[in-house]
């Protein structure tokens, strides 16, 4: 009897094990490597509340990932910004899952409080070495920038140099140390991520010179208003089901946007939020899956 009841209690061991290796979901995400941290940060958290599903991310140029979306191995593609439109693709469709910015900083005495995106581009390219000739002091201006790893870099050299060679500046590991350095030279002008320290002036950017010069608010960049913004876009071959699904509604939950926000960027208004639920299919009303941003 006691035989019996220790081969009734190991089959039963043996049969919970098997179920709970069968219940075990994957969720493939594949990206730019500067994206990689955002999702091993939503994993960690979500493991917590979710320990069946595993998100595993991999870097990459994003068109290579492209094809892999289509065939069903990767769930989810991330990008920075919106992908260009292709032909070949017409079904693939994404939503932002978080914004980011670049903001211009210079010192607190700098008595300028905005420039163009050209005025900045000239200042990066060498074009423009003293602050003289832009209204400002007869100062020659020292040149700062963002971390490479994060992508602020490229983002900058894009949006900003959009193919220029820059003139040469001094790059920095993370936006604290860049503000630091920005707060002790009056002369300096620096680009990072969203911040703020003492004695550190984020400069209104215009898109053109007859733009209106757009502050570097979190409201602003959020929406795209600030010129130097962009969404950090979630891309699918179709709508998602299951612990894809799941994952993706978790993301704009107030939860999931902590974790946007604790990695660089800017988390989602509730408008967006909601857009992206209802273009996922992911609430009542909707959008077309092919509909584009």
């Amino acid at each position: 009897m006691k035989t019996f009841r220790g081969c009734a209690l190991f089959i039963a061991v043996v049969s919970l094990s098997a179920s709970s290796a069968f219940c075990q979901e994957t969720i493939q995400v594949q990206g730019p490597d500067t994206l990689i941290l955002l999702v091993q940060k939503l994993n960690q958290l979500y493991q917590r509340q979710q320990p069946q599903v595993t998100i595993k991310v991999h870097g990459g140029n994003v068109r290579s990932a492209v094809p892999l979306l289509l065939k069903g191995d990767v769930d989810v593609l991330q990008s920075r910004g919106v992908l260009a439109p292709d032909a070949n693709r017409p079904d693939i469709f994404g939503v932002p899952v978080g914004a980011e910015g670049i903001v211009i900083y210079v010192h607190e005495s700098n008595p300028l409080n905005e420039l163009t995106i050209a005025q900045v581009r000239s200042i990066y390219t060498g074009e423009i070495t003293n602050w003289k000739q832009l209204g400002g002091p007869d100062q020659r201006i020292v040149l700062y920038g963002g971390e490479s790893t994060s992508g602020v870099e490229q983002f900058f050299s894009e949006a900003v140099l959009r193919g220029a060679e820059s003139f040469g500046y001094e790059g920095k590991t993370s936006t604290k140390e860049l503000l630091a350095i920005i707060a002790s030279h009056p002369a300096a002008i620096g680009f990072a991520s969203f911040g703020l320290a003492s004695h550190v002036k984020p400069l209104r950017i215009r898109a053109g010179s007859g733009s209106a010069a757009v502050e570097p608010s979190i409201a602003n960049i959020r929406s795209l208003k600030y010129p130097i913004s962009r969404y950090i876009y979630w891309y699918f071959a179709h709508r998602p089901q299951g612990a894809v699904k799941n994952f993706c509604t978790w993301i704009f939950s107030s939860e999931g946007q902590l974790v946007v926000e604790g990695v660089g960027f800017q988390p989602l208004d509730a408008q967006e939020r909601l857009a992206g639920l209802q273009k996922l299919g992911l609430v009542e009303g909707a959008q077309p899956a092919n509909a584009r941003r």
